[in-house]
Parts: structure tokens; sequence; C-alpha cells
């Protein structure tokens, strides 16, 4: 039997379970992430009681209201097609006539505004008209017997003031109603058993928009590693916020349709990713980024917590923190031009720290790359307090430019030959939000961060102990106006070396 695994047949045996049939088809499955099945069902088709009315003037449709003679009219409304205005009062607007099989009332009929009724003219079945109120009112239309309200109009409403002498009714069509036999959709269980014409999702794929550059180098960020983490969903999209930033531009800006790939700009959640299940306008707060290829269908499944597998197309142009031999085979691969800025240009084991254009979307569009190289000892490693200061470590991600790539760099602010730590410029404009958060006690050891509070004038400036206190933090301040926001993890001595305008690479240390 045959099924489909991400876009492509495949042939399954009967009885089959899912992963065995996965394993053959070689699917990219990733451990913990979720899997789709499409079924192949059948739907059933429901009559309802609605009815589409086309005119010269436009569209109805018509609610009929009377069930003992719903069957009747279901069998005769065709009757109407063709028939024009006989008249057209202030009260109503008549339509006829027609053959319509049913036993006259001598009972006055009262209609209200958009309600119809069936009038057998001079008692006589083959000469019933259709007609629709515009105001409410009181005549002898002779309706069907138990039927005086045949139904009411409700979508189109306005064309009854609108149809007059001349127009016609083009067609009467009832409205049919599909409604699937079984739920088609389904998480894919590796026991489970594959059936006849099952399509299978493993992977979500997403082709990026070269027009969002900056964007969508977030947009690799978040899918570093091959995973779209489920932060939240709602009935329109799905969500990963884990990896926020405090700035990015607005680029491509449009109607975020189903299966479009957005990253938040502005706003609470600035760099988080969204896909969505459904249109939505647009917003000046969302840069789209790209578009979903294949497997929305585990994006409609996805439910907080949940991991999908992603595939991006182009991949990622992902050069720092290579060493220049290996850059230089991954660029030759993809037809791009290599230039190299620095003293150790020569040698294939300097590490590239900087390129530009800095965004895998610039490098392909432009076909070249110009990278900085340095030796990789000169590189300080550091480890970050992310759980005991959140917010000083934000901050300092954002001043270095560790928030969005592998390196970030700080520039000397201060620094004597003679000193006990080394002064570093923040950022003023992102600085005020520095409340105390884990300030040291007791002493700050030699290779402590911080980075000065609130509390004190110079806030936002950050500072590394060189040699231990138990006095002044790593900015030369009181313990009371600084916060631990990492450590050194490495060779120290090479902040002894720094002066004024000086700049260092720093690399985060994750456990």
């Amino acid at each position: 039997m045959k099924v489909t695994v991400n876009g492509k047949e495949v042939e399954a045996e009967g009885g089959e379970s899912l992963k065995s049939m996965l394993e053959r088809s070689g699917a990219n499955v990733r451990k913990g992430c979720i899997i789709a099945v499409k079924k192949m069902v059948k739907d059933e088709s429901i009559e309802t009681n609605l009815f589409e009315i086309n005119t010269t003037k436009g569209r109805m449709v018509l609610r009929v209201e009377c069930g003992g003679i719903l069957e009747k009219w279901r069998n005769a409304c065709h009757g109407f097609e063709g028939t024009g205005a006989r008249w057209a009062t202030k009260d109503a607007v008549v339509f006829g006539p027609t053959i319509f099989d049913a036993q006259p009332s001598m009972d006055p009929v009262t209609l209200g505004r958009y309600e119809v009724t069936l009038s057998l003219s001079g008692l006589s079945k083959e000469n019933t008209h259709l007609v629709f109120s515009r105001r409410p009112h009181s005549a002898s239309y002779y309706a069907p017997k138990g039927c005086s309200l045949l139904g009411r109009v409700v979508y189109g409403r306005h064309l009854i003031g609108l149809l007059r002498m001349g127009d016609r009714i083009l067609s009467v069509k009832p409205i049919i109603e599909f409604r699937e036999l079984a739920k088609s959709l389904i998480r894919g269980e590796m026991g489970s058993r594959v059936e006849e014409g099952d399509r299978i999702y493993t992977e979500v794929g997403i082709e990026l928009d070269y027009d969002s550059p900056v964007c969508g180098e977030q947009a690799y960020n978040v899918l570093e590693e091959g995973i779209l983490n489920v932060s939240s969903e709602t009935g329109s999209y799905v969500c990963n916020d884990e990896h926020r930033v405090t700035a990015l531009p607005v680029e491509k800006i449009g109607v975020r349709k189903r299966g479009t790939f957005t990253i938040r700009n502005s706003g609470e959640r600035v760099g988080a990713a969204y896909i969505y299940k459904k249109d939505a306008p647009l917003v000046q707060s969302h840069t789209i980024v790209g578009r979903i290829f294949d497997g929305n269908e585990l994006v409609d499944l996805a439910k907080e917590g949940d991991r999908l597998a992603v595939t991006v197309r182009p991949p990622r142009i992902d050069l720092l923190g290579k060493r220049l031999s290996e850059a230089r085979r991954i660029l030759e691969a993809l037809g791009v031009k290599l230039e190299v800025d620095g003293e150790g240009r020569d040698s294939d084991e300097e590490v590239i720290v900087e390129n530009e254009p800095q965004n895998s979307l610039e490098i392909y569009k432009t076909g070249s790359v110009r990278c900085k190289v340095i030796n990789p000892q000169s590189i300080l490693k550091i480890r970050l307090y992310e759980k005991a200061a959140p917010n000083s470590t934000k901050y300092f991600k954002a001043a270095t430019g560790l928030e969005r790539k592998k390196f970030g760099k700080l520039r000397v602010y201060f620094a004597t030959p003679r000193m006990e730590m080394v002064l570093f410029k923040g950022i003023d404009e992102i600085a005020k939000g520095l409340r105390p958060e884990n300030m040291p006690s007791g002493k700050v050891a030699a290779g402590m961060i911080g980075i000065t509070n609130t509390a004190k004038k110079f806030a936002g400036m950050i500072g590394i102990r060189i040699t231990e206190s138990d006095k002044f933090g790593p900015t030369a301040e009181s313990f009371d106006g600084t916060n631990l926001v990492g450590e050194v993890v490495g060779e120290i001595n090479l902040l002894r070396r720094l002066k004024e305008g000086d700049e260092i690479y720093v690399q985060e240390l994750r456990e």
C-alpha cells in the first residue's frame, strides 16, 4: 500500500507499524518531536434547511423554518428558477408562478421584515408565488395549510429592498454541508499501524524570506538545533519566546496568512517567533521572515510544551567560532567568496569572530563575505548567572552582542597599568531597568563580572575584577550598587594587557 511521508510517496506493508515504516523511509525523526498523521477519510453530505437564491440583484440565503413542507419545498423550489417579479409594493416583492402541491389556507398571513411565505394565488397550486416581506404587514396570501411562514432570509437581506419589476430569480439551490466521518488529523504513535492513503509529517519545512535578513538571522537563532519549542499556542498561532532580544528592525511587513513565519520586532516579546494557523492582519510589530512549504499539519496539532522538528531553507551560514580552514570548505561548497582580516589571516588555525555581512541571507545575496579572525587563545571565556541575575544577564548580552551572536565584544572604558579591575562601557539607554539583584556579600573573587545597578549614578557600567576585594565590586562600586552577572572561566591574564579603547571578544560557556 502507498502512504506519503513529508510529501514523498512510500510503499508500506500491510499491518506495518509507523516506527518501522519511518525507519525504512529514512525520514527525519527527531527525538521528542511530535508526528502528524492525516488519515484518508470519507465525507458525509448533509442536507440542510438553507437554500441559496440567486437573483439578478445578487445572492440571498433562505432558511426554511416550516418543517411540515420542507421536503415538498426541496422538490419544488427549482420551479422558481427563471421566474420574474410579478409585483413589488412597499410591503413585499413577489416572484412566480410555479406549481406547488399544497392545500391553501383562507387565514390571513402576518409577516415580519425579511420573512417569506408561499402564496397559492386564486387558491390554485399551479399559481404559487414566493413572497419576500419588506416590512411587517398582514395580507390574504392563501399560504399552505399549517405553514403560513415558510422561513426567513438570513443572508443578503438588503436585496429584498432593491428588487424591482423586471428582476428575476436565476437559481434556487439547497446548501449541502459536508461532515468528516472520522477525525482526519491525529498525532502519530510509533506503535500504531499505517493505513492506505496516510499522509505522515515528521518535520516542518520553512523557506526564509531574503527581504528580512536581520530578523531572518534571529529565526536561525530560534531554530538553531532544528527544533521549535512551542512556548504557547492559540487557535491562530504557535509561538516560541525563549530567545527574546532587546531590539530588532522593522523589515518585511504584510498580511500574516496561514503558514506565515514571523519574528516580533517590538513590544514585550521582541525576538519571539510565530507560525500562523490562520490568516491575521498586517501589523508593524511583526516582521515576515518566511513561510511554511510543508508540515502545516504539525503546527495545527502542536500544543504548549510540544517540540517540532524543523528544516530551514536556505541553511544557515554559521561561521563564528569556526577555524579558517573549515570556513573555507563551507564557503567554497556554497560558491561564496571569502575575504579575511586579522593578523592571523594566513593561518588556517585562527577562528572567526566577526563576519560582514553579519546575516546569512545577505551573504547568499551578495555572494561574498569578509571575516575577521583572531587567535582562539585571546578570546575571554565567561559563564553567566542567568538564574541568579536574569535581568543583568539580559543587559550584558545586549551590551556585548551575545544575545544574537556566539561572540560578544567589550570595549575598555578605563584601565591602568596597576589595576584591580577593568571597566567597560555599557548602554545607557537600556540600563534604567537594572534594579539590584545578586549583590555580593563577604568578598568578590578575582574574575567576577559585575554591573553597576540603579542604586548608583553610573548604572550600566560593566566591570571585571582582577584581584579579590571585600569592599568593592567589579565596577569599583560598593556591594549595594553591584549586580554580579558572571565570572571569567579561563585565562584572566588577558585582562592585564588591556588599555583604554581596546576591544576584547568574549564567549559564553554553557553547562
